[in-house]
């Protein structure tokens, strides 16, 4: 039985009990027909015509052979293929088509400005940005707007659709329902600009929303219609406010944050660094609605109705009511709802005495959810919610016997007095209670741990000890919780007492969180494992537990558990690193900002500047997904050349998780240069993780490999005063593979002249532009000194993307076009170079194949 729905009610009425048998779950069936259908129609290019076709022969053909009585096994069959096909013409025409006068239609793929007309669909949310990579954030408001007309040139044609909003200010005078005028840019999501980056663009069409809205300010928002709303609506939102406003009445905001999370499934952006600590701990489900949570609640709505002594029928009528307003409070993603389906179909097995299966509601609770949306199959919480919901169902029995099968037949002879009523309790209930307990966790974390390496590329060592250990603390936030929240009305007082009880237990639980940073190989990161390896995990757990009904199933079971080992291992190797005497060259693109991996013919990566300021977190949205996509091995060094945090910002998440041997700094960085608090927070790390520093000025060489070699040439030992901290960026000069690259970090025109005026031979084959491109009078006579075939520019725009650039800018552009090969992440994306040992360069680039 679904643990939802095990806690839940313990009833007596045999009528109720759950049914095993495999010969009563036919839903089970038709669900994976529907979902193979849905996934048939997403990668196959088979057109929606001929799904349609071969729909109409499979039910034509289960009809007719219903009617022999010999041949129902091929009626079903016929069946299960019509509804193969639903599955896939459903999904055609979800994930396929939009309306003619759909935003999107009106939408370019680049940002243009625009006035868009709407409603207020969701609750407008308020984001603190506060600090991003050392740069301050506007702090914003986000909602969903159901867009109804739009202006982009004088005219206001009537569209349809949903338009993802951000307003760079705190708005709190917007609510769901209003109609609203908004100013800002428009445009669609963008494919991603990186190797392994999240694609917001398929995310996008996976969610039906196409379009994304930026709007400056507050005042760029403008309610046109001020129209009450229907008092069911405001009933609802009324409700679910001061529900809101009941959890963060008391306490600091980050504890009402948590409380938050666990009872109405909110997930606050505040939250995020518990939640990620919480993901590679491999407890993640603990902070958002699940199944878990619904269970505790229920079954705590059904011990109240048990102490009032209601019949089993009538409690069950009271579960479902309270359970409707519990899903009007909550956020309703699909756990919630999966569980949620699963909780109504028991309690109307209850009401109507009818035989419950938790496969069947488990199917149920699929065909409704991907009915309604048939792209959420392709979300990793509706994958991991019914992947470990049927592995609980399937493996929980066989598991628990499988560990404590000897100990419960011995526990079975054993006979107990009247007076032993205690032992009694603590071999039995006790006994059951745990050892259901740990067969649940592990058969939970048997099954979630594929798919968690397949999304998330990480493996968690101590979730199932930490998932029984943590537990026991949710369970102390969960229940007062629910009290607090059902007292709060009709006693506020005593709700203000007991909410106190779940706050102090959400701080301890806090607590508990952040000390397993502490924990060694708390997560370890997979590279890309494959669908095909993930497939064959479950098989294999599927046949090692159940080798005994099959013939030679434990030889099967020992080939496949060989094999997904040996594939897994296989899986987790490097890419081929550069041959003997070349190098290759990784330019990411993260906007406003510098980060450029070297990888060696040893197959070491060393970084040349890692850090943006474009408001993204570099290291695990964008270094990180590169290193696994690419098969790359952490950075053992890196090269930071100057103290602005945009060239350096990325390194505290990866210093912060042990992942850096060696940093090579200037003679200014931490010592001379202003050192605000998020430098000496990096210095502070850097020393406390123990990481060696070296400090580089002109003249100073690094060996990083026989064919590797890393020249200083600026700035001076000297340490001459009056420099900027741009200008006393390192300039590097790396040669590898025959060839020799430039980086000159964020020179300016004075460190430029000073330069020049030295006579230093700065020659180079490939030349980064300094200060991301950043226009100079010097930087003309500059790039004639180096002389370089190829430049590159980190930033996130084009040097030739100017609005007005002088005539000596404009010819500077076209020699720079003319006499070299011009590579921009702002129009390139991620750009690659390879040198080879004879000297020759292919480049290859986000946006074009390699040459």
């Amino acid at each position: 039985m679904d643990e939802d729905v095990k806690a839940l009610v313990a009833t007596p009425v045999t009528k109720c009990s759950p049914d095993r048998s495999v010969t009563r779950i036919p839903l089970a069936a038709a669900a994976m027909a529907f979902v193979l259908g849905i996934a048939a129609g997403l990668t196959t290019p088979m057109t929606t015509g001929f799904w349609m076709i071969i729909g109409a022969v499979a039910l034509a053909g289960a009809v007719g052979l219903s009617r022999m009585r010999h041949l129902h096994l091929a009626a079903m069959s016929a069946a299960l293929v019509a509804v193969l096909a639903i599955g896939a013409v459903h999904v055609r025409f979800a994930y396929g088509s939009i309306d003619e006068n759909h935003i999107a239609t009106f939408t370019p793929n680049r940002s243009i400005l625009a006035t868009v007309r709407g409603h207020v669909v969701t609750a407008p949310k308020v984001i603190k940005s506060g600090l991003v990579g050392g740069y301050p954030r506007p702090d914003r408001t986000n909602f969903i707007l159901d867009a109804d007309s739009i202006s982009a040139g004088g005219t206001w044609p009537e569209v349809s659709g949903l338009v993802r909003v951000s307003i760079d200010s705190t708005n709190t005078n917007l609510l769901p329902g209003q109609r609203v005028e908004l100013i800002g840019t428009i445009g669609r999501f963008k494919e991603p600009d990186n190797p392994g980056q999240m694609d917001w663009s398929q995310y996008a069409r996976r969610t039906r929303v196409f379009v994304q809205m930026s709007a400056p300010s507050d005042q760029g928002a403008t309610v046109i219609d001020k129209a009450p709303l229907p008092w069911v609506t405001e009933t609802f939102w009324r409700l679910r406010a001061a529900t809101r406003q009941h959890l963060l009445a008391c306490g600091d905001s980050d504890q009402g944050d948590l409380l938050g999370a666990l009872i109405l499934g909110e997930r606050d952006p505040a939250l995020r660094s518990l939640n990620d600590t919480m993901a590679r701990a491999g407890i993640a489900h603990f902070i958002s609605i699940s199944g878990l949570h619904v269970g505790v609640f229920l079954w705590f709505v059904y011990f109240i109705c048990s102490l009032m002594q209601f019949t089993p029928r009538r409690s069950a009528i009271i579960v479902l009511i309270v359970l409707g307003i519990y899903l009007m409070l909550a956020e309703t993603r699909a756990p919630l709802l999966r569980a949620a389906i699963m909780a109504t179909a028991f309690c109307i097995s209850i009401i109507t005495h009818r035989r419950y299966t938790s496969l069947n509601a488990l199917a149920a609770a699929a065909i409704i959810l991907l009915t309604i949306d048939p792209l959420q199959i392709l979300s990793a919480g509706f994958q991991l919610s019914f992947a470990i919901v049927a592995g609980l169902i399937i493996l929980h029995a066989p598991l628990q016997q499988f560990l404590f099968g000897r100990w419960l037949s011995q526990r079975g002879l054993m006979v107990f007095r009247s007076d032993q009523r205690v032992s009694r309790w603590i071999w039995f209930t006790l006994g059951n209670s745990v050892t259901g307990i740990i067969a649940m966790c592990l058969a939970a974390y048997l099954v979630a741990a594929p798919l968690v390496a397949f999304h998330f590329g990480l493996f968690s060592p101590y979730a199932p000890l930490l998932s029984i250990l943590v537990f026991p603390l949710v369970l102390a936030v969960l229940v007062p919780g629910y009290i607090a929240i059902a007292l709060a009305w009709p006693a506020p007082n005593l709700a203000a007492s007991i909410r106190q009880i779940a706050l102090a237990a959400a701080d301890l639980l806090a607590s508990a969180v952040q000390m397993l940073e502490h924990l060694p190989l708390l997560s370890i990161d997979l590279r890309p494992v494959g669908a095909i390896w993930t497939l064959l995990c479950y098989a294999t757990i599927t046949m090692v537990f159940f080798s005994q009904r099959v013939r030679f199933g434990r030889a099967m079971a020992a080939v496949m558990l060989i094999a997904t080992i040996a594939l897994g291992v296989h899986t987790q190797r490097t890419a081929e690193p550069p041959p003997p005497g070349s190098a290759q060259l990784d330019m990411l693109d993260v906007g406003a900002g510098q980060c450029v991996l070297l990888t060696s013919p040893s197959g070491q990566t060393h970084l040349i500047d890692a850090g943006t300021r474009s408001g993204s977190n570099l290291w695990p949205q964008v270094l990180k997904p590169f290193l696994r996509a690419q098969r790359l091995p952490t950075p053992a060094g890196a090269f930071i050349s100057h103290a602005n945090t945009d060239h350096y910002n990325a390194l505290l998440g990866l210093v912060a998780q042990r992942r850096l041997n060696t940093i090579y700094l200037n003679d200014y960085f931490g010592r001379d240069d202003p050192l605000p608090e998020f430098d000496g927070k990096l210095m502070n790390l850097l020393v406390d993780r123990g990481v060696r520093i070296v400090r580089l000025r002109a003249g100073d060489e690094v060996q990083l490999e026989p064919d590797i070699l890393v020249e200083t040439l600026w700035p001076p030992a000297s340490k001459p005063t009056g420099l900027s901290t741009n200008d006393r960026s390192l300039l590097l000069r790396i040669t590898c593979g025959g060839r020799r690259i430039l980086f000159p970090g964020d020179l300016s025109q004075a460190g430029q002249t000073a330069l020049l005026a030295s006579g230093i031979d700065i020659q180079a084959d490939i030349f980064v532009l300094p200060h991301h491109g950043s226009w100079t009078k010097s930087l003309p006579k500059f790039l004639q000194a180096v002389s370089p075939k190829i430049v590159l520019q980190s930033a996130s725009y084009s040097i030739d993307r100017r609005q007005t650039p002088s005539d000596e800018q404009q010819e500077f552009i076209l020699n720079l076009r003319r006499d070299t090969k011009y590579l921009s992440t702002a129009k390139d994306g991620w750009i690659r170079l390879n040198f080879s040992k004879e000297g020759t360069i292919r480049t290859k680039t986000m946006r074009s194949p390699e040459n």
